[in-house]
């Protein structure tokens, strides 16, 4: 069996320089890297296609780095968004994905305004408004209609560069 001996020599060997070599080049540590986000995109057609991820700028901010497909139909005169969110914490990321039906209640060649009614719990309503002239838009989230209390707040529309 003087194999197995030979075998377990040079795999202890071998352990102990990688750990020495790792030990002796000391590595700084893993930096968290910045996700990053769609490019602000607002593109008409036959449907109105925007991207871009949200920035909230009034109420709670999640800390989140959020990424957000919003395609609105005007003959349907509905809106679809699809939100994606990673969360950063102590102990590593967590990646989450939600999506939204809005009804259209305005579209004309200046802007387009969208709500989904309870679309953010138990009775908060969500409200999208796209500016079609200057190609940005906003959310707002407050209480719906009814004895209803919530958090109120407001994100822009925001985009990494190309």
């Amino acid at each position: 069996m003087p194999i197995l001996r030979y075998l377990s020599v040079a795999l202890a060997s071998a352990l102990v320089a990688a750990y020495a070599a790792i030990w002796l080049a000391d590595p700084a540590p893993l930096e968290r890297t910045t996700a990053t986000i769609p490019p602000l995109r607002v593109v008409q057609g036959d449907n109105l296609i925007i991207w871009g991820g949200w920035r909230t700028v009034e109420g709670y901010d999640h800390g989140t780095t959020t990424g957000v497909e919003i395609i609105c139909n005007r003959e349907r005169q509905t809106c679809m968004e699809a939100y994606a969110s990673l969360l950063h914490h102590d102990t590593g990321e967590d990646l989450s994905a939600q999506a939204f039906d809005y009804e259209v209640t305005t579209w004309d060649d200046q802007r387009v305004v969208a709500i989904d009614k309870d679309g953010m719990g138990e009775c908060l309503d969500r409200i999208l408004n796209v500016d079609l002239v200057g190609e940005g838009a906003t959310l707002e989230w407050r209480p719906g209609e009814g004895e209803c209390e919530g958090d109120t707040g407001k994100a822009v529309l925001v985009g990494d560069p190309l």
